[in-house]
């Protein structure tokens, strides 16, 4: 079950990152200034507002039961005028290897070239993050290219890091 945040989430949110967060820190920024239920609280209702407007389209995976939360996904880096987006992802360390984010992602993809109308959504991932690339693999993204030294480690500003570039087009 995909959908947007809404308030109350904070705390779920809150619990899954820092359940995962030997496992998201080499790959995403932001985990690593973790905040507290508030800060991930104020954070989603950012995010909620940017929903609205178009701005960023994020959305929390939960179970089908809509009581636990998976993880999180959306659209990001939009640009309306051609359109295209950008799809990130992570999930709760503990429900990793179920086939949730490829799930989401195969929903998301088809959201977005089938009611979207996006003309490209890329998925963009650490070289170095297998099981990032592999998601985009599975779901037939194609690989456009290694962009090299283009970013910082996650965690370790000193060490430079290569970015696989896959893409959908429509």
């Amino acid at each position: 079950m995909l959908r947007c945040p809404r308030y109350g989430d904070g705390a779920r949110l809150y619990e899954a990152i820092r359940a995962s967060l030997p496992e998201l820190k080499p790959w995403l920024v932001w985990v690593q200034k973790s905040l507290d239920t508030e800060g991930y609280e104020a954070s989603l209702r950012q995010a909620a507002s940017r929903f609205l407007v178009r701005q960023e389209l994020r959305y929390l995976i939960f179970d089908a039961t809509q009581e636990i939360l998976l993880g999180s996904t959306g659209f990001h880096a939009l640009d309306w005028r051609i359109p295209k987006a950008e799809i990130g992802y992570w999930i709760d360390t503990r429900h990793a290897g179920q086939g949730y984010v490829t799930e989401a992602v195969e929903a998301l993809t088809k959201l977005g070239l089938n009611v979207l109308g996006f003309r490209r959504i890329e998925i963009r991932s650490d070289a170095l993050n297998e099981r990032s690339h592999a998601v985009a693999r599975r779901l037939n993204y194609q690989l456009d290219g290694r962009l090299v030294n283009n970013s910082v480690a996650a965690d370790d500003p000193s060490c430079l890091r290569d970015t696989l570039v896959f893409s959908r087009v429509s």
